[in-house]
């Protein structure tokens, strides 16, 4: 996830002031905090309080449905980036698994892919294995926890793969593909400048490109 808008220091700076001055208007306002709560505690209050906070839900809805959000294939060994995908808002992962193993296939050939536990599904299991030729590495932890194995072969492989022994080692280089995301964020910004919802994901897939640039002067130096 990238942030929707730059907050610059002077700002930062200048909330932390008002916050000290804030604190100093406490005792002044103490009165009238026990008045709203007295309000409050009536059915009149208690109605106000019930739109206030759909009012905020609402508000808060928009904001998490416009965040931007950059999905990659990253090359453990090189960092290099192999696909992105920018979308804005949450939701599930699992969808963005195969377009970008299908991409990152048609870039370099790969034996193995190692995938967040949100990525968990047997039929990307079953596609990245069937159709592409990739032995994915998925922990299968999506859905009710229990005692009893995972619906699906595969993901019942997983379960039992990633508990021990080599697989359960190789698993460990998907950290890289965190520390391509801190490369990111640290080199280019964590801010997206763009105001509209394809300005973002131009502005996320434009950085993804940058960083493979800047890897390869890197290599050529």
């Amino acid at each position: 996830m990238f942030e929707s808008h730059h907050v610059s220091r002077h700002f930062e700076k200048r909330c932390k002031q008002s916050e000290r001055q804030n604190k100093k208007k406490q005792r002044s306002l103490k009165k009238q905090q026990d008045r709203r709560r007295q309000r409050q505690s009536s059915p009149q209050g208690s109605a106000q309080r019930k739109v206030v906070s759909k009012q905020t839900r609402r508000r808060l809805a928009r904001i998490v449905k416009r965040l931007p959000k950059l999905s990659l294939a990253v090359h453990a060994a090189s960092h290099t980036i192999l696909a992105a995908r920018a979308t804005t808002g949450t939701g599930a992962d699992h969808r963005h698994f195969l377009p970008l193993l299908e991409k990152a296939v048609a870039r370099m050939p790969l034996r193995m892919a190692l995938a967040d536990a949100g990525y968990d599904s047997e039929p990307n299991h079953l596609a990245a294995r069937c159709e592409l030729g990739v032995r994915a590495l998925i922990p299968a932890t999506i859905g009710r926890q229990s005692s009893n194995p995972p619906k699906g072969y595969y993901r019942r492989l997983m379960r039992q793969r990633l508990k021990g022994g080599p697989d359960k080692r190789r698993y460990g280089q998907r950290w890289q593909a965190e520390t391509v995301n801190s490369m990111l964020k640290r080199n280019l910004g964590s801010a997206c400048r763009a105001r509209s919802t394809v300005g973002r994901k131009k502005d996320m897939l434009l950085r993804a490109v940058t960083h493979n640039i800047m890897i390869l002067a890197k290599m050529q130096d």
